[in-house]
């Protein structure tokens, strides 16, 4: 089982034409489930991040590769020490996701990928908290004037 708190890379291996959604979905579909199914929570978009390959909405059967980085707080220079894990998911027949762990030897190719996103989506990332934190600190502010 992962770890729930601390940072985590997940290489999820899927195949395009067998994920129950809109193509331009399906990588957030696959992200949502294992969030959900092997961590206990929701993936969250403040706190999470996908690297999508470039063919990840084919209609084309083909396997592919998803890089989800969870739990993402600072840059790290070093992603070489974020634990990876490499995960496979098929779906049923009622559209349920079967994810199967495995292992490969595949650790210096998911390095290459920054941690949490490129410098324009760290841009976004930290206007974005920003943003939440304000509006965080004004809703008690906001309620105890009202009282």
């Amino acid at each position: 089982m992962p770890d729930l708190q601390n940072e985590l890379r997940v290489a999820i291996r899927y195949n395009t034409v067998r994920v129950p959604s809109l193509s331009s979905n399906r990588a957030q579909r696959i992200a949502e489930d294992f969030a959900f199914l092997k961590l206990s929570r929701h993936f969250d978009y403040d706190q999470d991040f996908i690297h999508y390959p470039t063919d990840f909405d084919s209609d084309i059967p083909k396997w592919v590769w998803i890089l989800c980085d969870f739990n993402v707080r600072d840059r790290l220079p070093q992603v070489e020490n974020v634990p990876v894990q490499f995960w496979k998911v098929d779906y049923d027949e009622k559209h349920s996701a079967n994810f199967k762990q495995y292992r490969a030897n595949a650790k210096h190719f998911v390095d290459h990928f920054p941690w949490g996103g490129r410098d324009h989506e760290w841009e976004y990332r930290l206007q974005r908290r920003a943003v939440l934190s304000k509006t965080a600190k004004a809703v008690p502010s906001m309620i105890d004037s009202k009282s």
